[in-house]
């Protein structure tokens, strides 16, 4: 009787995985759309505004954010206040809210009617100086306007305009007492007034050949101004730095080439007047921070280990409350010296979703990371920053061990289930976009990571034999000038890289040498075809897929086969591939369409379900075989779990066994299980149809973590798949074992 109820089970586990239930969204962002500007009237009480009409107020130092009405659903650009009941918000499409009750409702006020003749597309500035009296920066390429108001935003008139035939930009505006400074983006473009902003005059011209973009001014004090603005590195332009000591008429350059940093500076505060901070990016998603102690006179560089730049800085005093890109928010209470982000979840991209041992990892692009801590994938915490660098690839072995693999030919590790993060690969200093390909582990010790350099064409092959604690360089590739798919590791001597216009490389040697993969019945249309993603099966079995591929190996990655999946509906990428067991897989496609397949990848079923919803950036299934997708907007898709008597969510277990690995296996492989409560424990091997093969362990155990090899030649099994069972005080966990010859 025992053993039928154990075959139910088992049936009922691959019921499970075959029969697929709807998809719901499970976890979402924080802050769902892209915030653009932050500004604070004190140490607890600011304000987010950004894309769709969303804004956001917290009233406790930004830790808490709440999400405010502005009753529309336009594009939020700049947001200002002058206390905590009086502010503004700027439009894109050339209007202002206003509100007088900190937030909690808003009039909108159109100012098209200045330029009557023009469509506004831009809204770069928005100051101002008491109740009634504010500018903004407003109109479109070519016709951009330096508006006023003297009755709180309520009407509008022109008091200077960059009309020209060619585009030109003011980014910011400031005022001491009736003097004001206006910068932008040409040698020419900067205005000063002495009159309150009645009348506006030109600065000097700007006498300096590698001039940059200004995307900040401070005064301070009466007569003296900071410029500062944004560097290039790719034209080697130096970050821009200008001081004026007459009130804005004249500008001179400063220490620009600050160890030749031509980074972005985006925003700047000056708390007193000689003390002040610029931030920005690096143009390869790292935050960068210049500041001064003298007036603007020398600077010091320095950056913080974010996956992210910034774009805008409100500061109180010490305090400092900066905006990076995808809504992150980072708060520094010391001036700069150093920052921590909220833990709040962002519209990042999700590019890895991954369960094992009974919890559900993910990460973002900017290295956000996530948990599901019961492995259900029905809730998701923020857990940790994983630090510098942007995120590519996630891959876990344990529930405690995984690696990152980011930009720069970077890897990182952690041995805590994604609490710190430390490197384990250096990351190397580009000097152009620099991306990667892909991280797969041949067995425990053994792994290959495939990265690039400095505008993608320069590939790298690394590999660790260490469990992923030291990486050696394997081999350099000329690739194709740009960078996708992935790679796939059969065992610890044989890897497969799948790259963009077909390109291949493969090693049955463990690096030494690499040779090309043999395409099959591709069609000539699919010569230069990208790889997008590979999914290993078994030990001798990946599917791969690319820009409306699929192929399947059955050799280790020596012949890839194309297969003639009838499906003619899809318009953009197969993105991303996950699978459970030999034969339960999904594809992800770049525009929501959803693939599946029961049978190893032979034949697909289409779910269009959430075509152009969403894109689809990674996937991944719990052990019991549920769905999880990942998206370029933050948003986790998953097959909810309903709590029953199968699915054990809200029972509370005294033990734990991980997944075995390797898996599948060839003669051995190990398991480690975890006992909270010293008990008598089981440890038995099923068949497939639920048939006791051999009873492992059967003893008492302390608390504690264990780990058992199963060696194939001790037990005498065949090839096929088996269940594990660990039994504790009558209670019992299994997992599903591959065991190929």
């Amino acid at each position: 009787m025992k053993k039928l109820k154990y075959i139910l089970f088992v049936l009922l586990i691959l019921i499970v995985n075959l029969e697929a239930q709807q998809l719901k969204v499970l976890s979402e962002p924080d802050f769902k759309e892209s915030m653009k500007d932050i500004f604070f009237i004190n140490e607890s009480t600011g304000w987010m505004v950004g894309s769709k009409g969303s804004m956001f107020k917290t009233s406790d130092g930004g830790n808490n954010w709440v999400s405010l009405n502005t009753g529309v659903t336009g594009e939020l650009q700049k947001v200002f206040f002058i206390d905590e009941n009086i502010g503004w918000a700027g439009l894109l499409t050339g209007s202002i809210l206003k509100t007088t009750n900190g937030g909690s409702s808003w009039i909108e006020y159109s100012f098209t009617n200045v330029s009557p003749n023009i469509v506004f597309s831009l809204f770069d500035v928005l100051y101002f100086t008491d109740a009634n009296n504010g500018y903004v920066v407003a109109g479109k390429l070519k016709n951009n306007y330096l508006l006023r108001t003297t009755d709180g935003g309520i009407t509008w008139s022109i008091k200077d305009s960059l009309v020209s035939s060619t585009a030109m930009r003011w980014y910011d505006l400031e005022f001491n007492q009736t003097k004001g400074a206006l910068v932008g983006d040409k040698k020419d473009a900067q205005r000063y007034t002495l009159n309150n902003g009645d009348i506006w005059l030109k600065s000097t011209p700007i006498v300096d050949s590698y001039f940059r973009d200004l995307k900040a001014v401070r005064w301070l004090d009466a007569s003296t101004l900071i410029a500062i603005g944004e560097g290039n590195e790719f034209n080697g332009v130096p970050t821009p730095l200008y001081k004026s000591t007459d009130g804005g008429i004249n500008w001179v350059k400063k220490n620009q080439s600050i160890n030749t940093l031509y980074d972005r500076i985006k925003d700047a505060y000056f708390k007193n007047s000689s003390e002040g901070i610029g931030v920005g990016s690096n143009g390869f998603s790292r935050i960068f921070i210049l500041k001064t102690n003298d007036g603007g006179e020398t600077w010091t560089a320095s950056t913080t280990p974010f996956a992210f730049g910034l774009q805008a800085l409100s500061g109180v005093s010490d305090k400092l409350f900066a905006l990076g890109s995808s809504s992150h928010v980072l708060i520094s209470s010391d001036f700069g010296n150093n920052w921590s982000g909220i833990k709040k979840k962002t519209p990042s991209s999700i590019l890895g979703v991954q369960f094992i041992s009974g919890k559900g990892y993910a990460v973002t692009r900017n290295g956000d990371f996530y948990v599901s801590n019961n492995g259900t994938g029905n809730s998701w915490q923020y857990l940790s920053s994983t630090g510098a660098d942007e995120v590519n690839s996630l891959i876990f072995l344990t529930s405690e061990t995984g690696f990152l693999l980011k930009e720069n030919r970077h890897i990182s590790k952690t041995t805590d289930g994604g609490i710190t993060w430390r490197t384990v690969l250096t990351p190397e200093p580009a000097n152009a976009r620099s991306k990667v390909g892909g991280i797969a582990f041949g067995d425990a010790n053994t792994g290959y990571a495939w990265l690039s350099l400095n505008e993608y064409g320069a590939y790298f092959a690394y590999k660790t034999v260490d469990g992923g604690e030291n990486w050696s360089q394997l081999a350099t590739f000329a690739g194709p000038g740009y960078i996708s798919g992935n790679v796939v590791s059969f065992d610890a001597s044989t890897a497969v890289l799948l790259g963009p216009d077909n390109w291949t490389k493969r090693t049955t040697d463990g690096g030494s040498t690499w040779n090309d993969a043999v395409l099959i019945d591709f069609p000539p249309s699919f010569n230069l075809r990208d790889f997008e993603d590979v999914v290993q099966i078994n030990s001798n079995k990946a599917i791969a897929i690319g820009e409306g591929f699929i192929c399947i190996t059955t050799d280790k990655g020596a012949n890839w086969k194309y297969v003639n999946h009838n499906i003619t509906t899809i318009d953009s990428s197969f993105y991303t591939i996950a699978n459970s067991g030999d034969s339960l897989i999904y594809i992800g496609c770049y525009n929501g369409v959803i693939l599946k397949s029961t049978d190893g990848g032979v034949t697909w079923l289409e779910n269009s379900n959430w075509i152009d919803q969403h894109f689809f950036y990674s996937a991944g299934l719990t052990e019991k075989g549920k769905l999880f997708l990942g998206t370029s907007d933050g948003f986790i898709l998953g097959e909810e779990t309903v709590s029953d008597v199968n699915e054990d969510v809200n029972e509370i277990w005294d033990f734990n066994i991980e997944q075995n690995f390797p898996n599948p296996f060839n003669p051995y492989t190990f398991v480690k299980y975890r006992i909270d409560k010293a008990a008598n424990v089981r440890l038995t091997l099923f068949d497939i149809m639920g048939r006791e093969i051999a009873v492992l362990k059967d003893s008492f155990h302390e608390t504690g973590d264990y780990s058992y090899k199963i060696d194939a030649g001790e037990i005498n099994i065949s090839s096929g798949s088996y269940f594990l069972k660990l039994s504790v005080n009558g209670k019992s966990k299994v997992i599903k074992l591959q065991y190929l010859k």
